[in-house]
């Protein structure tokens, strides 16, 4: 992990007492067989009513490992909890709670007791918290490292440590969610996933449970003190199916104390402590109470708010909610309308109300305000919500007295509320600052250097999902897992580190990039930069078992690169190319590659996997891949129609098809486990018409052509044309739209009349193949022959037969054997040359089609680098020549960041700023064959960040060759919200964003171009040149270089660029 110096690195939260994993600890529990339990210590597990056991089954622990038996199916035993009476509620639920989890995997169930042990019982669990009188009272037992911790942990095997006791597995919590961490960690470690009840991971049966005595598990303070969960955005899926799976009538509040109970535990399994509930349609301090006569007056808090506190759960209201009241309760009680300024004394009644139904429930408190609804505030100033800030604070110390210092508080700067900060607001010193993101995964604030020293700290409010500009994002896991890890490094190292709280939607299917998030909550030094893998693998192996593990968490890191892409949301029929550098093809490829190696894995599963895997593993890829599939054949048949090909139906149908699939997957999902999760994955998400979700899923535009009717070429007639010639074939060509013969419009810059197609230019560095399709034009079947008039031009189809109906069009491959060609005499400069390939109908179609070929002089052999290839050099950043670091700064590597391949960032990330070409460099040495243009463009493809540490723009520095370097700022300080070109509604409801937002979120990635002049005899003559790229701040991320001589603006859009060039 890349800390900040000490200069501004203010209590990060580093664990105290051992760097023990969340997820993929350091093994405690064993399960031991009977075997390595017949020694004289295990003689307590028989008694003498038991038969003897016919002992077949071998070792499985280490030799002479001491063990400390939990329980035993065989012998029909499970050792005891003994518990403090006095300690808090919460630990006695999550007692309760781990001796279950110990029957369902062993049948036997521990027997829990307060304060002391009946006479015969000599071994038990000793649960409690370090201020526990049973804690206190240990023999010769020291927790004195926990006292006033927060949140910590130990776990030990000690001999006799209470009078009576021979051994006792001591379970010691700094507080009571320290003490219940402990427990749930054993559980976790027996096969007990946190998610057991919301991803059906098995829990499997084991005849014995032990923990090894010469072992000691424990965890100092988490690096983030309030960690949590935002149920948001609820409707459809989670309420509709809370509403059925829990009997509610329409009228009835979904969410109430039984779902809140499995939520609360999954939470706490999660070590998280935190939570915003759901908010749309929910009154969760109400929820569950008798209101047909009002609210309860003196004010009482409801029966979840009681839960959550007796559970151990702190409780918060959304960022737009203040002093624990939420929207509908405004709506259904309040009087007035939502304005400071007019209904004042109002409000703060509402909000006295909150402060004391919250009283003596753990409760974290929302300040400030927002307009009704979430919306902006009307009439806002800084002034405006400091006044009501303020207001609040002293309702909180007039309901809370002398405890008012011990009252958690937090001011989200959330949309517009971040403009506010950047224009001075002042926030108390007693209440946290929570910066959001852009909703999109990007950080808009962290605590500023020169507000280190802010008491109550600040936090990142952060989302997997969304509702808003520029688009929903609701329906399935778009999280690139590598790109949170790098946002929320830069939240740790600036110490934004006292909450971190997840808008997750409905949560499913949401899990594992939520666990991910709490994970880096939990402990960030558990996970450094490049643990993603780590990470999945230790998740995958608890979730599906270790023999598959590998495999899953390997689709799953791709998963992860594939769906960050963009958000499934927003890809449309056009997103992917369908005629340059087969993008479209290679996106489909991917999918079902991962489609097929999740379908293997599946079915090597048992059965009582299989569902988990679905819901986790296989539906999500299945799910992206088909809407991938649809919205590509959408946009092939709009593209073949205007070609007039009659595929433009095959494809039509292959969308609906499709689109049908996207609804099957959907039922086969919800009929899992006799329809348990019915109506969780209702989200629409096919065809959007604004910003916000449809009602119903809708098949995209697609186009039919008349496959009746045969192609003409229509008016004018080229010359020469045979007169009232009718096509049944069409030829198109790849980077081109047109189609032949015949014209379409799009043919040539003439339009009309235009020659038959030129490929672009082929040349050894460049894409190895050029293709050519042929397809039906009418009703009938049509044989073709395909010829070159050079031995050196290869073809993939010599001759072949395109059926009628458009069902079995043919691509046809153009290479070059360039150990063929004769250059003689091309010491120096690129040898030009073309070939042709004659493409015959029986038809009648003649096309011929012209192959260009430039063979440059190949670099030496000693060069290292890329080389130029189809007119343009493409980099993966982290494929560098060289690599220097300054002053302890150096570019990183994070593995699987971004689009393609990875990102490079300059780290450790913190206030540093570089002079222009002082700081670290990269360099990318690549080989040009000769240009006669007077420039280059290059682009740089960087992360989609803002500009997060305030007043301060983030830079780099740029190179070519040895002309001065360019300095760079790529991420507009103009705001959107302040751009006046942009629509009214649009501009308040995105918030305090650069201009540029909606483009970069769109397409997770911000381009930035740079023209160099390259107009001398070095560039003319070709050879190596170098770009260099100079690190000046922290947090731009660079995925990608494009060098562009031409090749990539003539081949025009595509989404992800170019593959990467040759590299020697």
């Amino acid at each position: 992990m890349y800390l900040v110096r000490p200069s501004i690195l203010v209590g990060v939260g580093i664990s105290l007492l051992g760097q023990v994993l969340a997820l993929g600890e350091e093994r405690v529990i064993t399960f031991p067989t009977l075997v390595d339990l017949q020694d004289t210590p295990y003689n307590h597990l028989y008694d003498n009513n038991q038969v003897t056991f016919d002992i077949k089954s071998k070792s499985t622990v280490k030799t002479h490992e001491e063990l400390f038996v939990l329980a035993s199916k065989p012998h029909g035993h499970a050792t005891p909890l003994l518990l403090d009476s006095k300690d808090d509620q919460a630990i006695h639920v999550a007692a309760q709670t781990f001796a279950h989890d110990v029957y369902k995997i062993t049948g036997q169930h521990p027997k829990l007791y307060n304060d002391t042990l009946p006479h015969h019982v000599e071994r038990a669990l000793i649960v409690g918290s370090v201020s526990s009188d049973l804690i206190k009272g240990l023999k010769e037992v020291k927790r004195d490292e926990l006292e006033g911790k927060w949140e910590s942990y130990e776990i030990g095997w000690e001999e006799e440590p209470l009078k009576g006791v021979k051994e006792g597995l001591v379970i010691t919590g700094s507080d009571r969610r320290g003490t219940i961490y402990a427990l749930y960690t054993l559980s976790e470690q027996m096969g007990v996933s946190p998610w057991y009840f919301w991803t059906d991971t098995p829990i499997r049966p084991r005849d014995i449970l032990a923990y090894s005595k010469t072992k000691r598990l424990s965890h100092g303070e988490p690096t983030v003190k309030y960690r949590g969960l935002f149920i948001n955005d609820e409707h459809p899926a989670m309420w509709g199916w809370a509403q059925q799976h829990w009997n509610r009538k329409p009228w009835e509040p979904a969410f109430q104390v039984e779902m809140y109970e499995k939520w609360f535990e999954m939470l706490l399994r999660l070590k998280a402590n935190y939570h915003w509930p759901a908010m749309w349609a929910s009154m969760f301090d109400v929820d569950g109470l008798d209101i047909s006569n009002g609210l309860p007056s003196p004010a009482a808090p409801g029966p979840n708010q009681v839960l959550a506190n007796k559970m151990g759960v702190v409780m918060g209201t959304s960022h737009h909610e203040p002093m624990s009241r939420n929207k509908p309760e405004w709506d259904s009680f309040g009087v007035g309308s939502w304005d400071y300024n007019e209904n004042r004394e109002t409000l703060i009644d509402f909000w006295r109300y909150g402060a004391e139904r919250a009283k003596g429930m753990e409760t974290l408190f929302t300040m400030g305000m927002r307009g009704d609804g979430d919306e902006p505030l009307s009439g806002a100033s800084n002034a405006l919500v400091q006044n009501i800030t303020h207001a609040q604070q002293g309702l909180l110390k007039e309901v809370y007295g002398d405890e008012f210092g011990t009252i958690s508080q937090m001011w989200c700067m959330y949309k517009e509320v971040a403009g506010y900060y950047l224009n001075g607001l002042e926030v108390p010193d007693d209440v946290t600052v929570l910066f959001a993101d852009d909703n999109y995964g990007n950080l808009m604030s962290v605590l500023p250097p020169d507000k280190q020293d802010h008491k109550a700290g600040a936090g990142i409010y952060y989302h997997v999902d969304y509702v808003g500009f520029p688009r929903d994002y609701k329906w399935i896991n778009t999280i690139n897992l590598a790109k949170t890890w790098e946002q929320m490094n830069h939240a740790r190292s600036f110490n934004t580190t006292s909450i971190w709280i997840l808008n997750v939607g409905s949560l499913k299917p949401l899990e594992m990039p939520s666990e991910h998030f709490l994970s880096l909550a939990y402990d960030s030094d558990a996970w450094p930069r490049n643990s993603v893998g780590k990470f999945l693998r230790a998740w995958a192996e608890r979730e599906f078992g270790e023999e598959v593990a590998e495999e899953t968490a390997s689709i799953m890191r791709t998963y992860s690169l594939y769906a960050g892409r963009a958000k499934a949301e927003l890809v449309n029929g056009t997103t992917f190319s369908l005629t340059n550098y087969e993008e479209a093809e290679r996106v489909l490829a991917g999918w079902d590659d991962l489609v097929h190696r999740a379908d293997k894995i599946y079915h090597k599963l048992d059965k009582a996997t299989k569902p988990s895997f679905f819901q986790q593993v296989y539906m999500l890829c299945a799910g992206q891949a088909n809407l991938n599939r649809l919205h590509i054949a959408a946009g092939r048949s709009h593209l073949y129609a205007f070609q007039a090909r009659t595929a433009a139906n095959t494809f039509a149908k292959e969308a609906l098809d499709a689109f049908y699939k996207d609804a099957n997957l959907t039922e086969t999902f919800h009929s899992l486990l006799n329809r348990k999760w019915d109506h969780m994955w209702d989200q629409t998400h096919i065809n959007y018409y604004g910003p916000l979700e449809p009602i119903r899923d809708s098949l995209p535009p697609i186009k039919f052509v008349n496959p009746y009717q045969p192609s003409r070429p229509g008016i004018p007639i080229k010359e020469h044309a045979l007169p009232g010639y009718v096509a049944y074939l069409r030829v198109t060509v790849e980077n081109l739209i047109g189609a032949w013969p015949g014209d379409t419009g799009k043919n040539c810059e003439r339009s009309y009349k235009c020659p038959d197609p030129t490929l672009f230019a082929m040349d050894p560095y460049g894409a190895k193949t050029r293709w050519i399709d042929i397809g039906s034009g009418g009703p009938k079947n049509t044989k073709f022959t395909v010829t070159t008039d050079e031995d050196w031009l290869i073809v993939s189809e010599r001759h072949g037969k395109i059926k009628w109906d458009g069902t079995e069009d043919v691509r046809v491959y153009v290479s070059v054997d360039w150990d063929r060609i004769s250059a003689s005499g091309n010491e120096e400069g690129v040898y030009n040359t073309e070939g042709h390939v004659l493409i015959k109908g029986d038809d009648l179609t003649n096309v011929t089609i012209t192959v260009p070929i430039n063979l440059p002089t190949p670099p030496p052999k000693e060069f290292e680098g890329h080389v130029e290839g189809d007119g343009y050099v493409v980099i993966e950043a982290s494929h560098f020549t060289r690599s220097e670091g300054k002053d302890g700064y150096i570019f990183e590597e994070v593995e699987g960041y971004g689009r393609t391949l990875s990102g490079m960032e300059m780290l450790p990330s913190t206030i540093q700023n570089f002079t222009l070409g002082q700081g670290p460099v990269l360099e990318y040495d690549f080989w040009a064959h000769g240009i006669t243009a007077d420039e280059v463009e290059v682009t740089l493809h960087l992360g989609p960040t803002n500009n997060f540490i305030v007043n301060k723009e983030l830079s780099l520095g740029l190179q070519l060759d040895s002309p001065e370097a360019q300095e760079i700022h790529p991420i507009p300080t103009m705001l959107l919200q302040d751009n006046p070109q942009e629509e009214d509604f649009k501009r308040s409801a995105v918030g305090a964003v650069p201009r540029d937002w909606e483009n970069a979120v769109s397409s997770e990635n911000r381009n930035v171009t740079v023209k160099f002049e390259v107009n001398n005899e070095e560039w003319k003559k070709g050879g190596r040149h170098t770009l260099k790229i100079f690190g000046m701040t922290t947090g731009l991320v660079v995925e990608r270089i494009q060098i562009d001589f031409g090749g990539i603006r003539e081949r025009g859009y595509s989404y992800l660029g170019p593959p990467e060039s040759y590299r020697m």
